[in-house]
């Protein structure tokens, strides 16, 4: 059905008219204001011609998203949980590899974007996290500190990821060479007193911006997780664990679940509370009850995961 402006029929005066108009709006950038004084018209009239020429198909408005994003479900996510940030990631498979990839790429493209040279950067450890490393290729100068000790393969540990970030930015790093999660209340206590970690540890307290990970309470889904025997993962599964971030551990409602603090080497959960810009990041959709359980904590301000599991979490 014709709209109600092409009822009547339009002479070329008023085609070029409206062309011309359209013409100094959307491709030239002029105000309305401006537009009304070259032509002699009305604000208003100038409006009704613009929209006479979306209506008749004169112009076409195209918005291009961005193939790596899907931005309605990217603000469904902010808007659902009141996040600061949210990036469901696009990727062209839902293999393991590929949304490591992803996540970790779009990760390298927001820390390059948001820290400044005045920021100090934290980073925790984690598969998606050692990804992250390889895209980045341009970091503002800052000093970078580890937030969580090490766990993973050679290479991908946090205190190599502070390592490769302080080697492309130029900043200071501030690492913690010890496990994440070791034997005992007393060997966690003695690596503590060190004082290269003490110097680390300090520096928590600075921290502005940080990155973090989100793990899941199974077998290959948490660095944690693994770093357990069977029988202490199993007893952390009985106390209702499905989640955790910094060995931070967390039931299904967000809430901590004690017992691992004397044995974890990493940020005080106050300490992570108390940074600013706190973005978790976690691929796979065997991770969207446990990335729910850390939204639901508070622990973190951002988010960016893969579209699967953006999905799962917005349903």
């Amino acid at each position: 059905m014709p709209q109600e402006s092409e009822v009547r029929r339009v002479g070329p005066e008023e085609l070029v008219q409206r062309g011309l108009i359209a013409r100094r709006y959307y491709v030239d950038g002029r105000t309305r204001v401006q537009i009304a004084d070259e032509f002699g018209l009305s604000r208003f009239k100038v409006a009704r011609i613009l929209e006479d020429a979306v209506a008749s198909g004169m112009v076409e408005i195209t918005v291009h998203a961005p193939e790596s994003i899907d931005i309605e479900l990217s603000r469904a996510l902010k808007d659902e949980f009141g996040l600061r940030m949210a990036f469901a990631v696009r990727t062209a498979s839902d293999g393991q590899d590929e949304l490591w990839d992803a996540v970790g790429r779009v990760t390298a493209e927001l820390l390059s974007e948001i820290v400044t040279p005045a920021d100090v950067l934290g980073v925790d450890c984690g598969r998606t996290l050692s990804r992250m490393t390889t895209h980045l290729d341009a970091i503002a100068e800052c000093d970078v500190v580890q937030l969580t000790g090490m766990a993973g393969a050679v290479g991908a540990t946090s205190a190599e990821l502070v390592r490769r970030i302080t080697e492309l930015g130029g900043g200071q790093a501030w690492s913690m060479y010890a496990p994440l999660v070791v034997s005992d209340a007393r060997t966690c206590a003695a690596l503590s007193s060190s004082r290269g970690i003490q110097e680390t540890l300090r520096h928590h307290a600075s921290v502005t911006k940080a990155v973090v990970s989100i793990g899941a309470w199974g077998p290959g889904l948490s660095q944690v997780y693994d770093l357990l025997t069977p029988s202490e993962a199993r007893d952390w599964t009985a106390k209702g664990v499905v989640a955790e971030s910094c060995a931070l551990l967390l039931d299904a409602e967000g809430n901590r679940v004690h017992g691992l603090d004397d044995r974890r080497m990493g940020v005080s959960e106050d300490g992570l509370r108390g940074i600013e810009h706190v973005i978790a990041i976690a691929a796979g959709e065997a991770k969207v009850a446990a990335v729910r359980a850390v939204l639901k904590s508070g622990l973190v301000s951002s988010l960016i995961i893969d579209a699967g599991t953006a999905a799962g979490l917005v349903r």
